[in-house]
């Protein structure tokens, strides 16, 4: 899951959810993803940092929601 993945799921939550509970985000994208530029030939090292992500696990909790009413986590 990238940085932008989790913002945007951030994001969406927030916007329903509004000022009827909190989040927690239970993730940290730790590991560099690199990436060399385009058209550029083999060899001389590795490209630069592209992105960072976190790789999650089935049956891991990416964000905690607390304090919300049950029908605004229905419409999750």
């Amino acid at each position: 899951m990238t940085t932008r993945q989790i913002e945007a799921a951030r994001r969406v939550i927030a916007r329903t959810l509004k000022r009827g509970g909190k989040t927690w985000i239970r993730v940290f994208p730790d590991k560099p993803i690199t990436k060399r530029p385009a058209e550029v030939r083999m060899g001389k090292g590795k490209g630069a940092v592209d992105t960072w992500v976190v790789s999650i696990h089935p049956g891991r909790f990416f964000m905690k929601l607390m304090e919300s009413p049950k029908q605004l986590l229905r419409r999750l």
